[in-house]
């Protein structure tokens, strides 16, 4: 402690607006140097706990008392340069995934083979049909889906061009247990910070504050998915099609690595077998679609240009935003997609 001597100043008046000074110097000093203060989950709704404990991506200083969105999505992973990740690193991240559901990477930059390469260390990399690409594919990655509102020869697709603008789970049409996948999306330039984010639903979240009389009708109930009914597929082949058979999926369902509870919901074009007529199935799903994308239960996220998102679309929906999508503006991001090597033994994901 540094002592102020009152000989210095001719009056104690003087002394004590010296004395303030000092301290307002002081607190200013501590406040510009201070770190924002770090988010938490609160609850990870039958997820057996990270590994790691990673902090939520909650912008602000009143961010964390304030913030009314979902208890656990969104957590930042911080190894530093994802190129040069390790195995014990890509280890951590994938176990982050699954307690999380979705992994926020900040600050990278990585071309179409990196961002694949990233992506093998989290899992086996799937590879869609090329009809699925919707006429876009990214020159020599077959793996890489395009995110973008300009054609890769430089074109805008126009004002009308959507790409997941509706909530849903990536790669439902997958028979299980393939229907497991990860989802990589990087971010390479964004609309301003207000615009195109992109929504995600707990559905792990959706099931523990789901009401033990809905639990019960929904536990005899499964969704059916086909590659024919999801809009972003609308131009494939008949051929690539035919690769599909249509999958079930158990409306109460279990995390394939922790066994936790969650609701499987697919999308609202989903059809419902189990229950007493196709109706009472629309109104089940449609019902318990309301219930999971209630504020409570959401993370928004707002893209910045480097950013990369890591989701576990077993216990996630996600959703595109939209944004002024008149030409002026450009919107590249970049989607991977990995298979991860699991077991149900220690809780955790292995890397293959």
């Amino acid at each position: 402690m540094t002592l102020i001597h009152t000989r210095y100043f001719p009056s104690c008046a003087g002394f004590v607006a010296v004395t303030m000074s000092v301290l307002l110097l002081v607190t200013m000093i501590e406040i510009a140097f201070a770190e924002e203060p770090s988010c938490y989950a609160t609850s990870f709704f039958g997820a057996a706990p990270a590994v790691t404990q990673l902090p939520l991506n909650r912008p602000g200083r009143e961010a964390c008392e304030r913030y009314v969105g979902s208890e656990r999505l969104g957590a930042l992973f911080d190894h530093g340069d994802v190129k040069k990740l390790n195995a014990s690193s890509a280890k951590v991240l994938v176990d982050a995934v699954r307690a999380y559901g979705v992994v926020v990477i900040k600050g990278q930059n990585l071309s179409r083979a990196e961002q694949v390469s990233f992506t093998a260390k989290l899992g086996e990399v799937v590879v869609l049909p090329k009809s699925f690409g919707g006429n876009d594919p990214e020159p020599s990655q077959p793996a890489i889906q395009r995110i973008t509102n300009f054609w890769s020869n430089g074109t805008w697709k126009g004002p009308q061009h959507g790409f997941g603008d509706y909530w849903h789970q990536d790669g439902d049409f997958w028979t299980r247990p393939k229907h497991h996948v990860i989802s990589v999306l990087h971010a390479q330039i964004v609309p301003p910070s207000d615009q195109g984010e992109t929504g995600f639903v707990d559905l792990r979240g959706a099931y523990a504050r789901l009401s033990m009389k809905l639990r019960k009708r929904a536990g005899g109930a499964s969704v059916i998915a086909s590659v024919h009914a999801i809009p972003d597929f609308k131009n494939g082949s008949a051929e690539h099609l035919a690769q599909f058979p249509n999958s079930h999926h158990p409306i109460v369902d279990t995390h394939p690595i922790d066994n936790g509870p969650l609701l499987y919901l697919g999308c609202q074009a989903l059809q419902v077998e189990g229950l007493e007529s196709e109706a009472s199935g629309k109104a089940l799903l449609k019902m318990l679609m309301t219930h999971a994308t209630s504020p409570s239960l959401t993370y928004f996220h707002y893209w910045d240009a480097g950013d990369i998102l890591v989701w576990d679309n077993v216990q996630t929906m996600h959703h595109a935003f939209p944004y002024n999508n008149d030409g002026s503006v450009k919107r590249e991001l970049y989607r991977t997609q990995a298979w991860p090597t699991t077991t149900s033994t220690t809780g955790m994901l292995e890397i293959s």
